[in-house]
């Protein structure tokens, strides 16, 4: 079932605009031939870390790292933050994506590299030890599972290289009643974790790159001491992007720190801790982190992507720092939208057919879905609704006009039970439309499935959901499956049946 992104909630504007063809902040050039590039000079010892490191986590990836170093591929690249089993389901979305696109162009004799880029050095700590599964037969949609740090830890130290709490593991194998993996033996970090999860699921089909891999961030040394010494004229040319955005009806994906300045690279001390760098002494690479802004830049100069796929903030993050590509001298990547999917079993997603519901619905409540579909008997309801007020109000201004010359005090008394009147009135009617729409329980069970499958708790699936769950209750062909759905670089997103 195909339904257009702009039914998704909260789908980022800039990026249906984007999609829709306005391209005055970034090019879309969609279906467009990809241009072959010259190779560039790739660092041999990057190229070498990048197989010990691939090899230690299962992705035998030494004649394909030669391959793309000899500039004989097309390259394309996408990352995620390293959450705790896998992530959400739109992590899968996105490896699924990046993944047909690479079959795709092979089948047309195009060699491709596929590059995955680990974000461990972010430091939301919360974001990665939290995941929600779906449970069924509970008062609400999700159980969340989590941990927390360590009170006597101070800092926000990056996550990537910190082990995972037993405590949260623990919770997450009583939930799936399986086997421990090794993926999640005891004292494994998050980034190695998450690394040989998509290793044991993709094979070498993606190499990956962990953002904190000495040799990348050597190789990437120039372009930090580049930052650094432009840093004003940096922050010059954001802003000015920015007044053009907020003047075309955008906002800016990331904004200023303080409304003053943006936060460009970060410094990590002996304990991990990301603190702005804002001064100019340059640290050593290995103790430089980037931003959300500068990530792109290091990305694009090490690999040079001939596509980027990104989620909807990351399509509006190269719409902010394309201009320092153009500062730069830094070749900007075609930019791609990961495709979107919501799952459902297909016992669930019948409802869809069974009952006449349009896709867009489910991300209502189950009252409003089926009182959309029993417009007769929910219509009468509410037009008696308004004839019992409208008379209810012309009886107490009949009350009033008699007696408020004998007591004016009663004004006040009478405007307070009108609003009592009205409110259990309204009350009234809203339960007798919730009474009528549940009158067939069996499609009243149905939508209510459907809706708690692909807006639990009123979150969208794909934001929220462990796509880990839906591998252990259907099996390891869930991932051919959405490879074989998923739409990169489309303005629809998919509900597919498993």
């Amino acid at each position: 079932m195909r339904v257009p992104l702009a039914k998704y909630p909260g789908m980022n504007r800039f990026v249906l605009d984007w999609l829709d063809g306005d391209e005055r902040f970034l090019p879309r050039s969609a279906g467009a031939p990809v241009p072959a590039r010259p190779a560039h000079r790739v660092s041999g010892s990057l190229v070498e870390a990048l197989r010990e490191s691939n090899q230690r986590w299962g992705v035998f990836a030494g004649d394909a790292l030669v391959r793309w170093a000899s500039g004989g591929t097309l390259t394309i690249i996408a990352g995620q933050q390293v959450g705790f089993a896998g992530g959400p389901l739109y992590t899968l979305a996105k490896l699924a994506s990046i993944v047909r696109f690479k079959r795709d162009m092979e089948k047309q004799g195009i060699p491709v590299t596929a590059f995955f880029w680990l974000a461990t050095e972010d430091h939301d700590y919360d974001e990665v030890a939290t995941l929600n599964v779906p449970v069924a037969h509970r008062e609400v949609d999700l159980l969340r599972i989590r941990a927390v740090r360590s009170a006597d830890r101070a800092g926000k130290p990056v996550v990537g290289p910190l082990p995972i709490p037993e405590e949260l593991i623990t919770q997450f194998l009583a939930q799936h009643d399986i086997p421990r993996p090794a993926w999640l033996r005891p004292g494994i970090t998050f980034g190695d974790s998450f690394a040989e999860l998509i290793a044991a699921t993709f094979g070498s089909e993606v190499i990956l790159v962990d953002a904190l891999l000495p040799e990348l961030r050597r190789a990437g040394a120039p372009l930090f001491e580049q930052i650094l010494a432009n840093h004003d004229r940096i922050q010059r040319v954001l802003h000015d992007r920015a007044e053009e955005l907020e003047a075309a009806g955008y906002q800016e994906q990331v904004i200023a720190r303080e409304g003053s300045e943006y936060t460009l690279l970060f410094e990590l001390d002996d304990q991990g801790n990301r603190q702005p760098l804002i001064t100019n002494r340059q640290p050593a690479p290995e103790r430089t982190s980037t931003s959300a802004l500068t990530r792109p830049l290091l990305q694009d100069a090490l690999f040079r992507p001939d596509i980027f796929l990104g989620g909807p903030a990351e399509v509006a993050y190269y719409a902010q720092v394309n201009v320092l590509h153009e500062l730069f001298g830094i070749p900007q990547p075609r930019v791609a939208l990961r495709g979107h999917v919501l799952v459902a079993p297909k016992r669930v997603a019948r409802a869809f057919e069974r009952y006449g519901i349009d896709p867009a619905e489910v991300f209502r409540s189950t009252d409003e879905i089926l009182a959309g579909h029993e417009p007769e008997g929910v219509a009468r309801i509410r037009e008696l609704r308004d004839e019992g007020r409208r008379e209810l109000l012309k009886r107490v201004e009949q009350i009033g006009e008699l007696a408020l010359p004998a007591d004016h005090s009663l004004a006040s008394s009478i405007q307070r039970s009108i609003g009592h009147l009205e409110f259990h009135f309204d009350k009234l009617a809203e339960r007798a439309v919730k009474g009528l729409v549940r009158k067939d329980r069996e499609r009243y069970a149905a939508l209510r499935e459907l809706a708690a499958t692909l807006y639990p708790d009123r979150h969208v699936q794909d934001r929220v959901v462990s796509w880990y769950s839906y591998v252990c209750q259907h099996g390891s062909e869930v991932i051919e499956r959405i490879i074989e759905e998923v739409e990169p670089d489309s303005a629809f997103f998919k509900v597919v049946s498993l």
